[in-house]
């Protein structure tokens, strides 16, 4: 199995994670965002990451990808058994994609990638934006919601690696949820964190993130 992307797009990571946590081997091939080769078209063609591969079948899609991945390999379960559950873990799958990706993308995009990668000054008042008004009510949310020890529905699953991964980003942009006003997001997302399949997906990001650090430099 290939996964196409650079592994330190929260995208990226939640396939990577979601292999480790079902022991399964793979080859992460780094691919930058907006790629438009006719080569990675034929298998993403929207250009977007991560794309899969899994001998000769072909897609993109990183929620699809992990739904792929526990039909096909069902020992260590990244999606609960019972319906309504299933219908909760894809729920919260897709609001770690659609509405805590953007903001956490956008502090990551402007503190560290604009930067220290495209050289690009940060705008200061996206960053003020999400950490002040869209954030907040996100957490919120979450905070109501999130386990106080343990995962969403026990073992990490897609629900929590969908969650958890944009708040790395952030974290790589400065940002750390404030542990007085949302303290069981701030341990739930350290618990994600230290689960040894994000743990092991760090080791290798964190060889990427200090190489565009040093060569910034």
């Amino acid at each position: 199995m290939k996964v196409h992307g650079v592994i330190i797009s929260p995208n990226v990571r939640k396939v990577v994670v979601a292999l480790n946590a079902k022991g399964l081997e793979f080859e992460n091939i780094p691919v930058m965002p907006g790629t438009k080769t006719p080569e990675f078209l034929e298998i993403s063609p929207m250009g977007l990451i991560p794309a899969f591969e899994d001998e000769g079948f072909a897609f993109s899609d990183s929620a699809i990808i992990m739904e792929y991945l526990d039909e096909k390999f069902p020992d260590n379960a990244l999606m609960p058994s019972n319906p309504k559950d299933r219908a909760l873990s894809r729920w919260f799958t897709e609001y770690g994609g659609s509405v805590v990706f953007p903001p956490c993308g956008a502090l990551f995009t402007q503190r560290m990638a604009n930067p220290y990668y495209f050289k690009i000054p940060t705008d200061e008042e996206v960053v003020a934006k999400a950490i002040n008004e869209t954030l907040p009510p996100i957490l919120d949310y979450l905070e109501a919601r999130v386990p106080g020890d343990g995962f969403l529905f026990g073992e990490l699953g897609s629900a929590d690696i969908s969650i958890i991964s944009p708040f790395i980003n952030a974290e790589y942009g400065g940002y750390l949820i404030d542990e007085k006003r949302w303290p069981q997001m701030a341990a739930y997302v350290k618990r994600g964190k230290a689960h040894s399949a994000f743990a092991a997906c760090l080791r290798e990001e964190d060889k990427l993130r200090q190489a565009v650090m040093a060569e910034a430099s």
